[in-house]
């Protein structure tokens, strides 16, 4: 095997943003391509939030992503009926249908791959990671004080993949909870860093164990994003206690831009998410290599438009030929030894 003969790890992150995965799966056809060699055989290390999560899974499963690409334009017919929120049993059905009912994440061990998710029983809320190997003993505090008694998280051998996916991709307004658990998005729509950390702290569990022979060392981050929305201008928010019928409904209108400012802000996965993992990779000496494409329109994360759809898989390949130099440096650095 490939990564066998590796003496540093590679780590693969991918973004969320609903059916815009079909963007990541346009990237990742292009470095297979340029490459020769599957994703699977690329990377050590596979981290993913919502959709991002279930191709991590698919990648984890030796799904080629062509398969994928079609796969999505058959899911979001199946997925995207009705109006919000949508309907969780056809969504759990091909999720079982491409992962298994029964499968658990600890059925493949290679690559490592992480879900996002977020623990929605507790306040604040904390960020679960859904993996496919133990969970690494951390040496730091305790976030909070335990006076209270909380479900212990479903251990990696006994999780169900197809749970696994659907807790990632809970998206609030888009799909019921699962259970105790919301969208990763919500906390780590780009989970570059948290993937970094995990990873970190995995090593130093290895070292205190007395295994720090098997460590490697991390060499190469690729971040893929589901596409930049163009920017656009809005009125400045402004929320005050009204005096009048007219202020009441300015301050409805700024309360309502004022909730869109603060989700948008949280679940941006590019901006100062990428600035901060780019930033920690050069200071450690890590290549890293951040792949997005800006798209022309802003595409919704249900949009079932194959007109919409087959014209952000253009502006990916546009935007594939224009960094083509880019792809090449970074291929030649994932094959080399």
């Amino acid at each position: 095997m490939r990564d066998e003969k590796r003496t540093h790890d590679n780590l693969l992150c991918l973004d969320g943003g609903g059916v815009k995965g079909l963007v990541i799966i346009q990237l990742l056809i292009a470095i297979e391509k340029a490459s020769g060699v599957a994703t699977k055989d690329l990377f050590d290390w596979v981290a993913g939030t919502s959709t991002g999560g279930i191709l991590a899974l698919a990648i984890l499963h030796s799904k080629s992503m062509v398969y994928m690409r079609g796969v999505y334009f058959r899911m979001k017919d199946e997925v995207f009926r009705g109006s919000r929120p949508y309907e969780s049993g056809p969504l759990e059905e091909f999720l079982k249908r491409e992962f298994g009912e029964h499968t658990k994440m600890t059925d493949i061990k290679k690559p490592k791959v992480m879900l996002t998710g977020t623990l929605s029983d507790r306040q604040p809320a904390e960020l679960h990671l859904f993996r496919n190997y133990e969970a690494p003993e951390c040496a730091r505090e305790p976030r909070c004080s335990q006076n209270i008694n909380l479900k212990p998280p479903t251990q990696p051998s006994e999780q169900l993949v197809w749970r696994a996916a659907r807790s990632s991709g809970a998206a609030p307004t888009y799909f019921r909870p699962s259970g105790r658990y919301l969208d990763g998005g919500l906390l780590a729509n780009n989970p570059t860093l948290d993937a970094m950390t995990e990873i970190h702290e995995y090593n130093q569990d290895m070292i205190r164990k007395g295994q720090g022979s098997k460590v490697k060392k991390l060499s190469i981050v690729v971040s893929l994003g589901t596409g930049r929305s163009p920017q656009v201008p809005v009125t400045c928010v402004d929320v005050f206690r009204p005096s009048n019928p007219w202020e009441l409904a300015k301050t409805v209108f700024g309360a309502k831009e004022l909730g869109k400012m603060v989700v948008d802000c949280c679940t941006d996965p590019d901006g100062r998410a990428v600035d901060r993992a780019r930033a920690w990779c050069e200071m450690v000496g890590i290549q890293y290599f951040r792949l997005n494409p800006q798209l022309g329109t802003d595409i919704m994360l249900d949009e079932v438009s194959d007109t919409v759809l087959v014209n952000a898989l253009w502006e990916t390949e546009v935007y594939i030929h224009e960094h083509r130099e880019q792809f090449q440096k970074l291929v030649q650095l994932l094959l080399s030894p």
